[in-house]
C-alpha cells in the first residue's frame, strides 16, 4: 500500500497525503475524508516499523474504550502495578471509535512500543484487519474481548455464557420467579447475557417480559448511575414489583441501589440485588456477584504480550478464563 493508493482512493493529491501523514495542515472535510480512507484500507506506514530503535527502557500501552468504568481501572491499575515492578514503562489511552483508535495505534508504533493490550473494543472488521496487520509486521497485540474467536494474534476472554447461566440457576434457586435485568444498550456480553436471562427463565417455567428488561444508555460510564437510578423509578412507578435485580456491572447495580434507597426499600429485605463484574464497588456494597476475576485477566493479557514481545510463540495463545459467584449479603431467597 503506498501513499499514491490512498490518494487516488481518497480522490486528493499525494502531496495533501503527505501532508497530512506528517501533520502538516489540511482541510477538516479533507482530513476526515482521509482518516476513512486509510482505515478502510488497513494502511499502516513502512516507514513507522523503521522508526523504531532499541530502547534501554521497553515499553507497553493499553488502549481501551473507557476510563470512568471500574472494571477497566483495576484492569488499567494492575497492568501498571506488574509493569512498574518490571521497570516498562506504561502508557494508556481511552479510545471510543475506530479512528481514535488507528490514531493511537499509528503514534504508539512510531514511538517505538513494543507491546500494545486492546481492551475490550468495539470491534468491526477494519480493526480486525488492523490488528492482523500491526500484530504480523509491527509489534504484539493482545486483544482482551468480551467474546472467543479464532483471531491471528493473542486473546483471552472470561467465559460470560458460563457466569450468566451460574447466576440465573442461583437467583431461581432462591426462588425468584420476577428477575429484572438490566444492561447497557450495545455490545455482545450485553446481549449474552439477555438471551441467557431468557432461556433460563423460560427453563424455569417463567416467560420473560420485555418490560422486565431495562436497558441503559450510557452503562459503562459514571453517568450511567443516574441513568439506572431512572429507569428504575420509572419501572417500579409504572406498577412493577420485582423480587431480584440482576445488573449486567456494577455501574448499574449502584443506581439500582440508589433507586430503591429513593423508594424506602431495603436490599435485600424488600428486593434482593445481584450484579456482574466484582469490581471495588461490589466489595464495598457487599453485592453478590459474578467476579469476572479482573486481576487474573489482566495477569494472563501480560503473560501472553510477554511471550509474543519475546519472541517465544510462533502462533497466537487463546485463553478463556471461568468466572465464578461471590456470595455476600445483597440476595436472599425468597421469603
Amino acid at each position: 500500500m503506498t501513499i499514491t493508493e490512498i490518494a487516488n482512493a481518497a480522490g486528493v493529491s499525494i502531496a495533501t497525503v503527505s501532508r497530512y501523514l506528517n501533520k502538516g495542515p489540511v482541510k477538516e472535510e479533507t482530513r476526515k475524508k482521509l482518516e476513512s480512507t486509510i482505515l478502510k484500507l488497513n494502511y499502516v506506514p513502512e516507514s513507522m516499523a523503521r522508526q523504531i530503535v532499541n530502547s534501554p527502557t521497553q515499553s507497553i500501552a493499553v488502549l481501551t474504550h473507557s476510563l470512568s468504568n471500574y472494571y477497566t481501572m483495576e484492569f488499567a491499575e494492575t497492568i501498571n502495578e506488574e509493569y512498574t515492578k518490571r521497570n516498562i514503562a506504561y502508557y494508556i489511552g481511552c479510545s471510543t471509535n475506530g479512528s481514535t483508535e488507528y490514531k493511537y495505534l499509528m503514534d504508539l508504533i512510531s514511538r517505538g512500543t513494543n507491546g500494545i493490550i486492546i481492551h475490550d473494543p468495539a470491534m468491526d472488521q477494519a480493526q480486525v484487519d488492523i490488528y492482523n496487520q500491526i500484530s504480523q509486521k509491527h509489534v504484539p497485540i493482545v486483544l482482551v474481548h468480551s467474546f472467543p474467536a479464532d483471531f491471528a494474534y493473542n486473546t483471552i476472554t472470561v467465559d460470560q455464557n458460563f457466569g450468566m447461566k451460574k447466576a440465573m440457576q442461583y437467583m431461581l434457586g432462591l426462588g425468584h420467579k420476577k428477575i429484572v435485568f438490566i444492561r447497557g444498550t450495545i455490545g455482545y456480553s450485553f446481549n449474552l447475557k439477555e438471551r441467557i436471562w431468557r432461556e433460563e427463565l423460560k427453563i424455569g417455567g417463567i416467560e420473560p417480559k420485555d418490560e422486565d428488561c431495562l436497558k441503559i444508555t450510557d452503562s459503562d460510564e459514571e453517568r450511567g448511575v443516574a441513568q439506572t437510578c431512572k429507569a428504575v423509578l420509572d419501572y417500579f412507578a409504572a406498577g412493577n414489583r420485582p423480587t431480584i435485580i440482576f445488573t449486567c456491572n456494577d455501574i448499574m447495580a449502584l443506581g439500582t441501589i440508589q433507586a430503591l434507597h429513593e423508594l424506602g426499600l431495603s436490599v435485600p429485605d424488600d428486593v434482593s440485588l445481584m450484579s456482574h463484574d466484582n469490581t471495588i464497588i461490589a466489595s464495598a456494597m457487599s453485592l453478590t456477584c459474578v467476579d469476572m476475576k479482573i486481576r487474573s485477566v489482566a495477569k494472563g493479557a501480560m503473560d501472553l504480550l510477554d511471550y509474543a514481545m519475546n519472541g517465544n510463540d510462533t502462533t497466537p495463545r487463546h485463553i478463556s478464563i471461568t468466572p465464578e459467584l461471590i456470595f455476600r449479603t445483597s440476595a436472599a431467597a425468597l421469603k
